[in-house]
């Protein structure tokens, strides 16, 4: 027996405030690829501000419980997705994640595309004392999709009280290489880490704690495609001298986690997000069949263990009687109708996809837009 269900959701796009730079401008540089000169350009400002300090509201845990109590369980064994197919047992908090995860899936909701993919990949080295950072690339190895593109981001938790606080530092961003050898030792990042790959540099006029960015899509291809994924490290130099004042160690936890965002668009041909908005000419015609609203909570299937956003919808199903066509030039129902083999039903003629989030196998998080997933009209075929 099939289970087929249908999702509606409700987007609201959230206007983003203003926010100035206190801390003094930041600028990203690239290396030329004509010269050994690095380019400069603007970069974003909103993410050296602490609007991540703010905790996740404690009334949304609170109602999250309360449903859960309120609504017994039934597990649902049949998912939309491969992806899903895991043991869902798995200790993944989706109340310990970044703020900024919730606006990528605003973002991706705004203009859903099942061609589109955005992934969100923890550094597994977290928390830890090894200096390198780095990332499980399983669920991105996926010969049907490219890549787009591919940011880190990553909070610095500079103390008012350092030597370094509102000076001008250098970051340093490297992809680690084996020597020449073909050996690797950590303890080589801190005496020599220009003996790896440098690929991106930012410039930081008054350093303050707060998230900074860099753009990876150049490493992540360079391990796609086959080079070993030894991992990534991140230093911070004094501007006049040059000097290496240390290598960035990731103790951040929570609302503060390291992170990639990745977006991938899958080469599937035959994937078209316009699909999704075409409405199909009902062959019958009824004033009775309509739309009812259905309200679906993922907490009594089970699957709030891994789906993240949303937790529930106003979902829509089709009920109603259809009448006889009153349409001359049907031949094929003309034969129905000859042959009483059936009458008109009331079924969905339009559709729109829906977007969700969740945790996959890896404990990273998948924002994935998935096809005709919601009713938008009702009609008699």
């Amino acid at each position: 027996m099939y289970l087929i269900f249908v999702i509606s959701i409700f987007t609201t796009v959230c206007s983003t405030q203003n926010l100035t730079n206190n801390g003094g401008k930041s600028y990203f540089f690239k290396m030329g690829k004509a010269s050994n000169e690095f380019r400069v350009n603007n970069r974003i400002m909103y993410l050296n501000h602490n609007i991540t300090d703010l905790e996740l509201p404690v009334i949304e845990r609170k109602r999250a419980q309360q449903t859960a109590k309120l609504h017994p369980k039934q597990e649902f064994n049949i998912y939309l997705d491969e992806e899903w197919n895991y043991d869902h047992n798995k200790n993944f908090s989706k109340y310990h994640l970044p703020m900024f995860v919730n606006k990528f899936y605003e973002s991706a909701s705004v203009d859903p595309n099942p061609k589109i993919t955005t992934r969100i990949l923890f550094n597994t080295n977290r928390n830890t004392t090894n200096l390198i950072i780095k990332f499980n690339l399983e669920s991105l190895k996926n010969e049907d999709s490219t890549i787009e593109d591919a940011d880190l981001y990553f909070y610095w938790p500079l103390k008012n009280n350092s030597k370094i606080f509102r000076e001008a530092v250098v970051l340093r961003l490297y992809q680690i290489e084996k020597s020449k050898t073909g050996e690797f030792n950590q303890a080589d990042l801190v005496g020599n880490p220009d003996t790896h790959k440098l690929f991106n540099v930012i410039y930081v006029s008054k350093a303050h704690k707060g998230w900074q960015m860099f753009n990876v899509k150049k490493p992540i291809d360079n391990w796609l495609k086959g080079e070993e994924n030894l991992g990534l490290i991140l230093t911070i130099s004094n501007y006049d001298t040059n000097e290496t004042i240390e290598i960035f160690n990731d103790t951040n936890i929570g609302n503060f986690t390291t992170f990639i965002i990745t977006k991938s668009r899958t080469n599937d041909s035959l994937t078209n997000n316009t699909e999704n908005r075409t409405v199909i000419s009902p062959n019958y015609t009824s004033s009775e069949c309509q739309r009812e609203g259905w309200n679906v909570d993922f907490s009594t299937m089970g699957w709030n263990k891994f789906v993240i956003s949303p937790e529930e919808f106003t979902a829509y199903d089709c009920i109603g009687k259809c009448t006889k066509s009153t349409r001359t030039d049907e031949n094929h129902f003309k034969l129905l109708h000859m042959f009483q083999k059936r009458t008109g039903c009331c079924v969905p003629t339009k559709y729109f996809p829906l977007t969700m989030m969740f945790f996959d196998r890896y404990g990273d998080i998948a924002i994935k837009n998935y096809d005709k997933m919601i009713v938008a009209e009702c009609g008699c075929r």
